[in-house]
């Protein structure tokens, strides 16, 4: 049957309100379109903070130069205008470490014409004395079979040209203050017993007069002994 042109629709009604009774979860949008512009700012060029510049490393200043005076290195001693190293011979001892080495240095100084050295803990007894193949003219008379103690000997290590020198002792008194500055325990104990007296500590003089050579004093002496009985 043909629908009466005069009754409502309701269909359409009833989709609406169907619609409207289903609750909604989209949210209305409130977002407006974006009216701005793309930036068109330049990349600063402004220099940066106290607070950076503090970070980076500090220039290097330019230093000013100064030219040193050229000091010219002092000139080696020649062996033919020395010849020193042949008017004494050299003989290595035990240090002061013990009463007993102490004392023995001591022994040494108490004699004219002997002195006590050491160098770098090396301890040695000098006894002046001439070599009798040394020349007027300072050259040595043997110098083509001298011994190898005298071929390891030259002018660029010995004690006149090297730039580092030992200590020598000539007298009792420089050894005993050496004693008391470096092993006291060792000069309080010479204080007490080995003492010399105050008038020898400065040493003597060398006696310069002329000695007999001493083998004829020795056999000389050695004749004047009475004959000694052998047991059988």
């Amino acid at each position: 049957m043909p629908a009466n042109p005069h009754q409502p629709r309701t269909r359409p009604r009833s989709e609406r309100a169907a619609r409207a009774s289903r609750p909604s979860t989209e949210r209305p949008s409130t977002e407006r379109p974006s009216t701005e512009r793309p930036s068109t700012e330049r990349p600063s060029t402004e220099r940066p903070s106290t607070k950076d510049r503090s970070s980076r490393p500090p220039r290097a200043l330019p230093v000013a130069r100064k030219r040193l005076p050229v000091v010219a290195a002092p000139a080696a001693i020649p062996c033919l205008s020395c010849s020193l190293c042949c008017n004494y011979v050299a003989v290595e001892i035990d240090g002061p470490g013990s009463v007993r080495g102490a004392t023995e240095i001591l022994w040494y100084l108490y004699h004219g014409g002997v002195s006590a050295y050491v160098d770098d803990g090396e301890w040695m007894v000098q006894f002046e004395t001439r070599c009798q193949h040394l020349l007027p003219d300072k050259r040595c008379g043997i110098y083509e079979t001298r011994p190898p103690i005298c071929r390891e000997y030259d002018e660029t290590g010995c004690e006149v040209n090297s730039d580092v020198v030992g200590q020598s002792f000539y007298s009792p008194r420089e050894f005993l203050a050496y004693l008391e500055l470096h092993h006291r325990r060792i000069h309080a104990l010479i204080r007490k017993r080995y003492m010399p007296p105050e008038a020898s500590l400065d040493g003597r003089p060398m006696i310069r007069t002329k000695l007999e050579p001493f083998r004829p004093r020795y056999e000389a002496m050695r004749a004047q002994r009475l004959p000694v009985k052998r047991a059988r």
